[in-house]
């Protein structure tokens, strides 16, 4: 077995979870993910395959799926008898300012002198104040892809040379000067920069380590995949990290960059060939072009794309575009993000489009054969009351009885645990309604080892404050999840467990509440809160390792799933092709 050139270490949002007294509520309910945020990014699985192609050997290790997966796993231990030429940690949501910084501690605490590279859109964000800051950072990777700049800094590290020349580096040279260097690897092509499912099937049989490259925790049981069709914006969502206005003043993109329709589909056929889950193509294929959607959508067709395929619409979609992905796909479902019921509030999120047009665009998809409707909303927006709230719960009533076949699944979730840096709202908090608590990723790092994810929440609105976001949250969730139950979009054992598990989770928000205002002195606080903690145990079996109603509800396109002996034997037959 080779030795790894490069190990990525994927972290928990909160290294310590699996002893922390924190009262997770719903801030991960409309992602596959627990609330330890498991899933690590697609770049990833990008950065092995370029590397693999260039020479390196590189591992990946989800070590939040081995810390879920099982309560007695040493992280340490395995760190220590890691022995790669560098190691990389993401931190591209801001959910792991945490986990990362504590992860990437670990790893500077048993390899000194191995370098440490971390990476993601948070890291860019972040990078002056990380390589300032963090003395366990040696490298920080900036933009919104790092594949060449990674393959250039290995070769570096290889040679014992200084990176001075490394494009979208931030770094810390041997003087202990801290460096910058021009953010100028901005690919206007995905193409090289493949998603190359087989590329982690080869990892899983080299170290013979499953879980270690697991997506998500539940993966083996709800097997999708996803990938990339491009990177950057055209929209404008003021409370979006990754809207147009973000990626230009923050990662030098200033206009999306696309992967080719015949690399989509190739890629899409390479997980053809080893899962049968739905393939979720990430990014409204429509932002490239009514010709660019309807070459990927031929494409699809002309190869004869079994597993369902899972299309993200960022506006309505007109007719004819759905009735060309029902030509093209065998299955197909959608997901859209109208966040709110109210048009005057989706239009101050920057989403310009009415819920008339939503509605029609919803009844012609389900008409053209579309196998599910995902809709999600959202608390926190600006303009957006607690009565607000309640009327977009309403509204998700209506429109399941509208269209009452079983088709259409609303969800309501938080804008959590953070208001995106680098988004409209963050930057200019008084011109979109927000009041901003953090600012720095230090400050950020703090909130997550709170006890309460309402103390997560980095923002509250000009029309709702933090308490009235959180309790509004609750609420909603409850109603939506009773319409579930109501009209048979889940059983009534899991919806009374959910039930259940949300009214317990807001009363013991409530008293950590009264705990925080009856007690000034911390040895006293420690001690209540300490007295909780079976409690929250309780509700987090139900949020970290019991799947929640807003995720346990039937998936379209499932087609099987794939034990692990399947699995590996399919795999090692089609690697001896």
């Amino acid at each position: 077995m080779p030795k790894p050139d490069l190990i990525l270490l994927h972290p928990p949002s909160v290294y310590d979870f699996r002893e922390r007294f924190a009262m997770y509520g719903p801030i991960s309910d409309v992602i596959p993910s627990t609330p330890v945020f498991e899933m690590y990014p697609l770049g990833f699985v990008s950065m092995v395959g370029y590397l693999e192609r260039n020479g390196y050997h590189a591992r990946i290790i989800n070590l939040a799926v081995k810390m879920l997966r099982d309560p007695r796993f040493d992280v340490e231990r395995l760190i220590e008898r890691l022995d790669p030429l560098a190691f990389g940690v993401d931190l591209h949501w801001l959910v792991h300012a945490a986990g990362s910084l504590e992860i990437a501690e670990i790893v500077k605490r048993y390899h000194p002198e191995t370098p440490l590279l971390l990476g993601g859109l948070s890291a860019t964000y972040y990078h002056r104040e990380i390589i300032a800051d963090y003395p366990q950072v040696d490298y920080v990777l900036r933009g919104d892809s790092t594949e060449e700049s990674l393959l250039q800094l290995m070769r570096c590290l290889e040679g014992g040379k200084e990176p001075g020349n490394v494009p979208n580096l931030t770094w810390r040279d041997l003087d202990g000067r801290n460096r910058e260097n021009s953010l100028t690897y901005v690919p206007e092509s995905l193409d090289e920069l493949s998603l190359d499912y087989s590329d982690m099937v080869k990892l899983v049989l080299r170290h013979r380590d499953l879980t270690g490259n697991l997506p998500f925790e539940n993966w083996l049981d709800y097997p999708f995949t996803a990938l990339l069709t491009c990177k950057g914006c055209l929209y404008d969502c003021i409370t979006c990290g990754g809207s147009r206005s973000a990626f230009s003043c923050f990662f030098g993109r200033e206009k999306p960059a696309f992967k080719s329709p015949e690399r989509l589909v190739s890629e899409m056929k390479t997980i053809e060939g080893y899962i049968k889950g739905p393939i979720f193509l990430l990014g409204d294929l429509r932002q490239g072009g009514t010709k660019y959607a309807s070459r990927v959508l031929k494409g699809i067709r002309r190869e004869g794309v079994e597993n369902t395929v899972t299309f993200e619409l960022f506006t309505p979609a007109p007719s004819e575009y759905l009735k060309e992905i029902a030509k093209s796909c065998q299955s197909f479902t959608l997901e859209i993000s109208p966040e709110t019921h109210d048009d005057d509030v989706r239009r101050l999120q920057g989403r310009l489009y009415s819920t008339a047009g939503l509605e029609k665009a919803i009844g012609e998809a389900l008409r053209v054969g579309c196998e599910r409707m995902d809709v999600f909303f959202m608390v926190g927006l600006p303009g957006q009351t607690v009565e607000s709230v309640r009327e977009t719960a309403e509204y998700s009533k209506r429109l399941v009885e509208r269209f009452s076949d079983g088709r259409v699944h609303p969800f309501i979730a938080p804008l959590a645990p953070f208001l995106d840096p680098g988004s409209l709202a963050f930057e200019d908090p008084d011109r979109y309604g927000y009041k901003r608590f953090y600012t720095t990723l230090e400050e950020h790092r703090r909130a997550l080892l709170e006890p309460c994810w309402k103390f997560f929440l980095n923002y509250e609105t000009r029309w709702m404050t933090r308490d009235e976001i959180a309790d509004s949250t609750y609420e909603a969730m409850y109603r939506v999840n009773e319409l579930k139950r109501e009209k048979g979009l889940i059983d009534s054992d899991k919806a009374e467990k959910v039930a259940e598990g949300l009214s317990l989770a807001r009363d013991v928000m409530h008293r950590i509440d009264e705990i925080y205002a009856a007690t000034g002195d911390t040895a006293e606080r420690e001690k209540r809160l300490e007295e909780l903690r079976q409690e929250v145990e309780i509700v987090n079996r139900s949020f970290l390792y019991a799947k929640n109603s807003l995720k346990v509800t039937k998936r379209a396109g499932i087609r099987k799933t794939v034990p692990f002996k399947y699995l590996i034997d399919r795999l090692k037959r089609i690697l001896r092709q």
